[in-house]
C-alpha cells in the first residue's frame, strides 16, 4: 500500500497487521448459510495523530464466500 493520510485528520498513517487473541474478522450480512463463515482482517493501517484505525481484507476472498 502506498503512503496516503488519514482521512479522519490528514496525519500520516502507519502500516501494519492486527493481532488479537481471536483475530478480527468480516461477517457479511449477505451470507444466507445459518453458519456464517469470516473472511479475516489481513492488514491495518493507524494514523499517528489522531489514532484512527483502517482494516482492509482479500477483497476476492470475500467475494467468493458471498457469491459475488
Amino acid at each position: 500500500m502506498e503512503n496516503q493520510v488519514c482521512l479522519k485528520c490528514g496525519g500520516e498513517m502507519d502500516e501494519g497487521t492486527v493481532s488479537v487473541s481471536e483475530g478480527v474478522n468480516y461477517i457479511s450480512n449477505r451470507q444466507t448459510s445459518m453458519f456464517k463463515v469470516v473472511t479475516p482482517a489481513r492488514r491495518a493501517r493507524v494514523c499517528l495523530a489522531c489514532g484512527y484505525i483502517e482494516l482492509y481484507l482479500d477483497t476476492a476472498e470475500l467475494r467468493k464466500k458471498i457469491g459475488k
